[in-house]
């Protein structure tokens, strides 16, 4: 224990135990960066491996001189993989089997089998870890991306070609004296074993202050670079919210911490007034629940919402909501879509009315009237379906002109619109072909509303193009509607009453039970 404690191994061993304790505190912080864990494997990894070797010198145990000096070079490869680690590129994993491995076989056949000089032995670990460091130094000098850690690599090359230097030294001074067959009785009071402590182990340790400068120098570019980045992106943002052709908000908490001229414009409204105002106050009290529900989502979808403008007036509008990434603020974008409010309203009467007279076609009629049919059904209320027919439509075209015929139509239908109810479906199947139903109608109060329709349109004068007038007169025949009757079976039931109104001389009303 005295040698020990005056042998140069102490020192060493206490400043790589150094080396160690600092590699530990730079993995942790510095996570998630790669390369510091594995500097703090093999630093502690070599640690064991001097460990066992101090076993072995106090003990004699030959094992532990074995795995002691296979361990030291494991962990000097491991260590020296997390070089590669950090730089990105692909680890020479072999390394750290062959290097452990041919020495603890070395060891062994000179413990067990046959007897080495010891200064073979020196010459051998020192080989292989002299020859460990040349892959890492090609590897930073040639190392092409972050250019402001060029520095900082030079200096980790330059520490360990030093060290590689001074181990390749030791090991060509132990081949030297054991081809000489020169053998120390105390191996630890050997020049070419001291070398690599007086020399060797500073070199080591300056690597590792290289490999912590490094690090650090990274966390810094990338820092610096990351608030470049953060302002470049908050004046993206800036302009992006000035140039928005929708109205841009930034909340938080939900309440509005900043916005866009284009709001203030779409809500009139200053941004003094918008400023930390709620959001759902933008919008209909109704949808409140709704504003709630995008602000916990704020998954960036848009909602329709129903926004409103000083003073007091209201218009739809687009709402969508995001979180900012890594931020407790959201974004939220309103958009104007009365235009497109407008377009869906007007392809929506296209779809379901008849261009020429503005009343329902067929799908949208067949479409309302299945509901109804159901609620008869289900409450027993009354209901019938009447089908009309202008008289003598045909001479009219002929003789007027379809001109004519297009004003007949478009008034008759004005005309019908005007006395239906807001419950009555009034539809044109084709040509002068129309179809009424009336829900909550009993036949007879059908008959008497269909009546009057028919002496409305008769009395209705149409102007020609020669200023003379035409009287037009319709036909109509009326169903009820019967438990368990089809609407297709309702408007053959009225058609067929239709039939008779014209079998009995048209501009009448005929009904069919």
């Amino acid at each position: 224990m005295e040698s020990l404690y005056y042998s140069p191994m102490l020192l060493g061993f206490n400043l790589l135990l150094a080396s160690a304790v600092a590699c530990t505190g730079l993995w942790y912080f510095s996570r998630p960066y790669r390369g510091p864990g594995w500097w703090m494997l093999g630093a502690w990894t070599l640690i064991l491996g001097i460990v066992l070797f101090m076993g072995f010198m106090a003990s004699g145990n030959k094992l532990l001189n074995v795995l002691g000096n296979a361990t030291q070079l494991a962990g000097e490869a491991i260590l020296l993989l997390g070089i590669f680690r950090f730089l990105g590129l692909p680890p020479p994993y072999w390394t750290v089997p062959l290097s452990a491995g041919l020495m603890a076989l070395v060891c062994s056949w000179h413990w067990w089998l046959a007897p080495i000089n010891s200064e073979w032995l020196v010459a051998l670990y020192a080989l292989i870890g002299g020859l460990l460091p040349f892959q890492a130094c090609w590897a930073l000098w040639r190392a092409k991306a972050e250019p402001e850690l060029r520095g900082a690599r030079n200096f980790v090359a330059l520490a360990l070609f030093g060290y590689a230097c001074v181990t390749l030294l030791r090991a060509g001074i132990g081949l030297q004296d054991g081809w000489h067959g020169v053998e120390h009785s105390d191996v630890t009071r050997s020049f070419s074993y001291l070398l690599p402590y007086n020399f060797g182990i500073p070199l080591w340790v300056i690597a590792l202050v290289g490999l912590t400068l490094m690090t650090m120098r990274r966390i810094l570019a990338d820092s610096q670079r990351h608030a470049t980045q953060a302002q470049s992106n908050a004046e993206r943002f800036e302009r992006l919210m000035r140039v928005a052709n929708a109205g841009m908000l930034v909340l938080e908490q939900g309440r509005i911490v900043d916005s866009n001229p284009m709001l203030e414009q779409m809500l009139g409204r200053s941004r003094a007034e918008l400023l930390n105002q709620p959001l759902a106050s933008l919008f209909n009290p109704a949808h409140q629940d709704k504003i709630a529900q995008l602000l916990q989502q704020a998954d960036g979808r848009p909602h329709d919402v129903e926004a409103l403008r000083s003073p007091g007036r209201h218009f739809p509008a687009e709402l969508s909501v995001a979180t900012l990434d890594d931020s407790p603020q959201q974004v939220a974008e309103v958009r104007n879509v009365t235009h497109r409010k407008v377009l869906e309203d007007k392809l929506r009467r296209l779809a379901s009315t008849d261009p020429l007279t503005a009343a329902l076609n067929r799908r949208a009629f067949a479409a309302r009237a299945k509901p109804e049919l159901e609620r008869s059904q289900r409450h027993q209320s009354p209901l019938c379906l009447a089908a009309l027919d202008l008289d003598h439509f045909k001479r009219v075209n002929d003789q007027h002109g379809h001109a004519m015929g297009d004003q007949v139509l478009r008034e008759f239908s004005q005309l019908c619109r005007q006395v239906a109810r807001s419950t009555d479906l009034f539809a044109r199947f084709g040509g002068e072909e129309f179809v009424f139903l009336l829900p909550d109608t009993e036949l007879q109060a059908a008959r008497q509303f269909l009546e009057r329709l028919r002496e409305a349109l008769q009395n209705l004068p149409f102007t020609t193009a020669d200023g003379s007038h035409l009287h037009i007169s319709v036909s109509i025949g009326v169903a009820q509607y019967q438990a368990g009757s089809t609407l297709q079976l309702l408007q053959e039931t009225a058609d067929h009453a239709l039939y008779n109104a014209k079998q009995n001389g048209r501009n009448r009303v005929e009904m069919q039970q």
